[in-house]
């Protein structure tokens, strides 16, 4: 449910793999899958692949698993879009950024057919019908119980046959935390800078900022009762000093004048910050400074 670069790239990983897969798309992205196919260009190699494709998930009816990939800022209006794909049995794991999806998704389609998930990649449409990804998919996922469950297992199964790196989480709330404290701080900066994290973070005063916002996160997640590792700031500037050159979607939108996912990052940090007392004065100065262009650029 939403074919853009972590949908499609996912998408046409199962889709040649041999596993059926029906990709929920619009416009002129939609239009260039079904005449051409879908085309991944990897790393060190690229595909193209024909997969049914379509805007009406009323076309597609009951699946076994809903991949759920939209922009955050999308859930209002979609979430209920997803019924038609729900049978007995479905499963919907949500690989959204931010850390409120699982709630609101279980709120509409019940809580036992959820399975929160993060999506570590960079991934984004080049042109029509064309995904890049230049950081290749790693996911983590697992039940709220806390259990290992036979359909996680089946899913895990699917994934790593079909080359994805897929990992079962016995606490998938902390692995949200884990990226949702990157990224929110990521994010943030690099689209208030409009500079990429590979040159940024050459700048001391760059690197001190987006240590304090990760900070600040992580301080909000402690308070909530994540079990998260105070090492977690130094392991994750160490993570992203690791990568190579890339650049995150929302400093994407922010370039290229789109809607932006800015509420369910240094929004939320600052949301839940406030619900529980912890203050957020960097999340909330980069808040301000993106606010204006937040909903795109007419």
């Amino acid at each position: 449910m939403g074919a853009g670069g972590a949908g499609g790239c996912l998408g046409g990983l199962l889709a040649k793999a041999g596993n059926n897969v029906s990709l929920i798309a619009r416009g002129e992205h939609l239009k260039a899958i079904r005449a051409n196919g879908l085309k991944l260009v990897r790393p060190h190699s690229e595909f193209v692949v024909e997969v049914d494709a379509t805007d009406d998930p009323a076309q597609v009816g009951p699946v076994d698993l809903v991949l759920f990939t939209v922009k955050t800022y999308q859930n209002r209006h979609v979430i209920t879009m997803l019924k038609p794909l729900m049978g007995h049995e479905t499963s919907v794991m949500t690989l959204q950024n931010g850390v409120e999806s699982h709630e609101q998704l279980g709120a509409v389609l019940g809580p036992n057919n959820i399975l929160p998930g993060a999506y570590w990649a960079s991934s984004h449409i080049l042109s029509p019908g064309v995904i890049v990804e230049d950081v290749e998919a790693q996911i983590s996922f697992g039940e709220l119980d806390d259990t290992e469950s036979l359909r996680a297992l089946d899913i895990r199964k699917v994934f790593r046959e079909a080359g994805i790196e897929a990992e079962i989480s016995l606490d998938p709330l902390q692995v949200l935390w884990q990226k949702f404290i990157v990224l929110s701080a990521l994010a943030g900066i690099t689209s208030a800078a409009q500079t990429r994290p590979k040159e940024l973070l050459k700048y001391p005063d760059a690197r001190r900022m987006f240590c304090d916002a990760m900070e600040e996160a992580l301080a909000v997640g402690l308070a909530k009762g994540v079990n998260l590792s105070d090492d977690l700031v130094q392991e994750s500037l160490k993570y992203i000093d690791g990568l190579p050159d890339f650049q995150n979607s929302m400093h994407g939108d922010y370039e290229a004048g789109r809607a932006t996912e800015l509420d369910a990052l240094s929004g939320a940090v600052i949301r839940l910050g406030k619900q529980i007392g912890v203050p957020t004065p960097v999340h909330s100065f980069l808040y301000s400074v993106l606010l204006p262009h937040k909903d795109g650029v007419p």
